[in-house]
């Protein structure tokens, strides 16, 4: 395989494990006769899964296209996470993903969908679609395969119908069936979360002779991509029993010989126990793969997260109830979420306050043998006994308690005990890294917000103010709308320092500010220049809604008794404002921020305490007022 080409599908492969591979560069052979980037008319989808050099990665990795075609699997019936379905056209199919698109499709309806070609798990994807609704058209008619002509590249997406004897059936959150056709080769059916329990399973014993219809797929975590095929199937009418299994005649006779009878019994006995130990192992491992899948997801708070544990860990039966308590800001408890296998029981059970009524200083630690008993005692009345409790350990100590219970006085078993202390370990985890990641975000808004605004009056700084002006400049300008500029400088603030020192100063300026934050709207800006100089961008203000806008902050500031700045003395300062208008006095910036200086200076020069509209002022302004 090409070098460059190995190195990028190196590149694709590490996005992948989280959902999707990140979109490469548009090919140079691809054309782009659209305004959007992407080819038109709509291509073959078979145009797209072309693997010319036999390496399982489709020859058009990373490139745009557009594809129309009729939805076969519908959105939320493969995942309720993302966005994914699947499409075919007359060619063959393709799975559709984005993380964002929110969109209801029923198989049937006709669409037409852009993106980029990508691959997750083996299975060919269009990336980052954008989707559009054309119309209705009949779902394609299955293509009747045997096991071994499907379980390959040449009907991926496609719909088809293949026939076999059934044989292992695995039911987690999704549901597997292997299927050996009858020239020998085994498939595998696969049946979404979604969809899984609407099936009747014990319809389908081992050996059943069964249709299934659905899209070829595959599932690898690895490349190359040469295995792991399999066929979905999301409607129990699809799968159709053809034929009962044949009997199944034992040439043992059991009932001759006494000691062979025994031996087998007692060989029955020990394969019963290794089964059962097996099956109970699997159970434990299907549970915590199913927690640490749910609460695996990015971007969850902690109440989510324990929202989800609970109800883990009741709907795969390790519990009848769970619930999960954590420590708030003040040390004390708060029940954070709670779970329940009958959702019609409603679990009154506050243990925070029953930890602190008992013993308030053994909070922190595992609870006693004296707070289990007090714990059983509330929970009786409600017909239910406590099977575990479990502080939710962090670096610091104890985050809170986990809490599991039963409707029966026993004890748990050694499976339900060891996935309890699993759950609470990836639990207690999962809390952790979520409070350290809100932490983290909330620092960064406040280092965000100190870079941006101005400490003492808490209004914007310059910095913020360049950056807004060079966006929402050229959109006033575009959208053909107002906006207008007003200079305020605080008259005769010197001799306030002077008389008062700079830490009334200090007070002053704040007071002003806030009375500017009151009178501003929330589409308008308010910036401190330096010292005592603010600025005002009026957002859709044309000139006489900023005169009227500046004369009426000008007269709230000058009636204003700022009665607590100074002990004893009911300080009143007044200020002056220039007024500049964009489109009448400049439609830049620098023009704009010139004139509304240059007429704040003549409302100065004229007397203070005034409003002057930019046309009254030509001259330049001075270097001080």
């Amino acid at each position: 395989m090409p070098l460059s080409r190995l190195l990028l599908l190196l590149m694709l492969l590490g996005p992948t494990w989280q959902g999707a591979a990140t979109p490469a560069p548009l090919s140079h052979g691809a054309a782009e006769a659209a305004g959007d980037g992407f080819p038109t008319p709509a291509v073959d989808i078979a145009t797209l899964l072309v693997d010319a050099d036999d390496d399982t990665v489709p020859d058009r990795l990373g490139e745009r296209a557009r594809v129309r075609g009729v939805v076969t699997i519908s959105p939320r019936t493969l995942s309720s996470a993302y966005f994914r379905a699947v499409v075919q056209d007359d060619s063959a199919g393709i799975v559709l993903f984005s993380h964002d698109l929110s969109m209801p499709l029923a198989p049937g309806e006709l669409i037409e969908a852009r993106g980029v070609v990508g691959q997750f798990q083996g299975a060919v994807q269009l990336q980052d679609v954008e989707v559009e609704r054309i119309g209705r058209a009949p779902l394609p008619e299955p293509v009747p395969l045997s096991a071994r002509r499907a379980y390959s590249w040449a009907h991926m997406g496609q719909r088809v119908r293949v026939e076999g004897r059934s044989g292992g059936v695995t039911l987690n959150s999704f549901g597997t069936m292997q299927v050996t056709g009858d020239d020998g080769a085994e498939l595998t059916l696969y049946f979404p979360e979604s969809v899984v329990r609407d099936f009747d399973w014990e319809h389908y014993p081992h050996g059943t002779h069964v249709a299934a219809t659905g899209v070829v797929s595959i599932y690898k975590r690895t490349w190359p991509y040469d295995g792991g095929f399999q066929v979905i199937v999301t409607d129990p009418g699809d799968l159709a029993v053809l034929a009962p299994p044949a009997p199944q005649w034992h040439g043992w006779a059991l009932w001759t010989a006494l000691p062979v009878a025994v031996l087998l019994v007692l060989a029955l006995l020990v394969f019963l126990l290794a089964q059962r130990r097996q099956k109970t192992r699997r159970h434990e491992l299907a549970t915590l793969t199913a927690l640490s899948t749910a609460i695996g997801v990015p971007d969850l708070d902690r109440e989510q997260l324990a929202r989800r544990a609970c109800d883990i860990l009741t709907a795969y039966g390790i519990a009848e109830a769970a619930l999960v308590h954590v420590f708030d800001g003040r040390g004390g408890l708060q029940r954070l979420a709670t779970s329940s296998a009958d959702p019609a029981r409603a679990i009154n059970f506050d243990l925070g306050a029953l930890l602190q009524a008992s013993d308030p200083g053994a909070v922190a630690s595992a609870p006693s043998q004296e707070h289990r008993r007090l714990i059983d005692q509330s929970l009786s009345a409600q017909g239910l006994t406590l099977l575990a409790v479990h502080p939710l350990p962090s670096l610091s100590g104890t985050q809170g308690f986990f809490a599991a219970l039963s409707s029966r006085n026993r004890r748990p078993s050694a499976m339900q005990d060891r996935t309890l202390l699993s759950a609470v370990k990836l639990l207690a985890l999962a809390l952790e890294n979520s409070e350290i990641r809100q932490r983290a975000r909330a620092e960064q808004q406040e280092l965000h917000q100190l870079a941006m605004t101005d400490e003492l009056t808490e209004l914007y700084n310059r910095r913020f103010l360049d950056e807004y002006l060079r966006v929402q400049l050229p959109l006033t300008k575009r959208r053909g709308g107002h906006m207008a500029f007003l200079a305020i400088d605080i008259d005769c603030f010197k001799p306030v320092n002077d008389t008062w020192g700079h830490e009334v100063g200090d007070r002053v300026l704040a007071r002003v500010a806030a009375e500017i934050r009151h009178c501003t709207r929330s589409g308008d800006l308010a910036v401190r220049m330096g010292g005592e100089e603010f600025l005002i961008v009026l957002a859709d203000a044309d000139v006489d809604d900023a005169t009227v806008f500046a004369e009426r902050l000008r007269e709230l500031i000058q009636d204003k008794r700022f009665e607590d700045v100074v002990p004893g003395t009911a300080l009143q300062v007044t200020v002056s404002i220039g007024v500049a208008v964009f489109g009448v006095h400049g439609e830049s910036a620098a023009a704009l921020l010139r004139a509304s200086d240059a007429a704040m200076y003549l409302s100065k020069r004229s007397g203070r305490n005034r409003t002057t509209l930019a046309d009254d002022s030509r001259r330049d302004a001075p270097a001080s007022a």
